[in-house]
C-alpha cells in the first residue's frame, strides 16, 4: 500500500451490554464490524475470559473474591483503551452495563452512546449520562452508514 495512503481507521468501541442478551448483541456486533470500520470491544468475547463458554453450557460458576476483582479491573483497563462506549440497555439486568455508562462517561470521560431498546429511551439518568441516545440498533447503525463521526479515530 502506498504510504500516503493509509488505511481508514478503525473506531474501537467498548460494548457493554447485559449477559443475557450476550449471544444476540454477539450476532449484531460482528456484522457491525463487518460492515463499518469499527471494533466493538466485547467484554464476554473479545478477552481472555475463560468462563463464558462454561456459563453457556449451563455451569454455575462460584468466582473467587479475587477473580471478581480480576475481571472488573480487566474490563476497565479496555473501556480506558477505547475511544468510547457503546451501551446496550434492552430491559435486561445488567449492574455491569451500567456500572460501564458511568466508569467510562463520567470517571473516565469517554464518549458514551447509549442504545435504549426497551422504550425507556427518555429516562433522565440515561439522558444525563450518555452523549448520544438512539432507540434501536438500526437507528445506530445508520449513524454509522451516514458516516456520522461518533469519536475523533486519529
Amino acid at each position: 500500500m502506498d504510504p500516503a495512503v493509509s488505511a481508514p481507521t478503525k473506531l474501537k468501541l467498548y460494548l457493554a451490554h447485559p449477559f443475557d442478551s450476550r449471544k444476540k448483541v454477539r450476532e449484531w456486533e460482528l456484522k457491525m464490524e463487518a460492515k463499518y470500520a469499527i471494533d466493538l470491544i466485547n467484554p464476554f468475547y473479545d478477552g481472555d475470559r475463560t468462563d463464558v463458554d462454561k456459563l453457556d453450557k449451563g455451569l454455575v460458576l462460584n468466582r473467587t473474591d479475587e477473580e471478581n476483582v480480576s475481571l472488573v479491573e480487566g474490563d476497565l483497563k479496555q473501556i480506558k483503551k477505547s475511544q468510547g462506549i457503546v451501551a446496550i440497555v434492552d430491559g435486561a439486568r445488567s449492574y455491569g452495563t451500567i456500572m460501564e455508562i458511568v466508569y467510562g462517561g463520567i470517571l473516565f470521560g469517554k464518549p458514551v452512546f447509549i442504545i435504549v431498546t426497551n422504550g425507556h429511551i427518555n429516562n433522565p439518568w440515561l439522558q444525563v449520562h450518555g452523549t448520544k441516545l438512539f432507540a434501536s440498533l438500526k437507528e445506530f447503525e445508520r449513524a454509522l452508514k451516514k458516516g456520522h463521526k461518533l469519536c475523533s479515530t486519529g
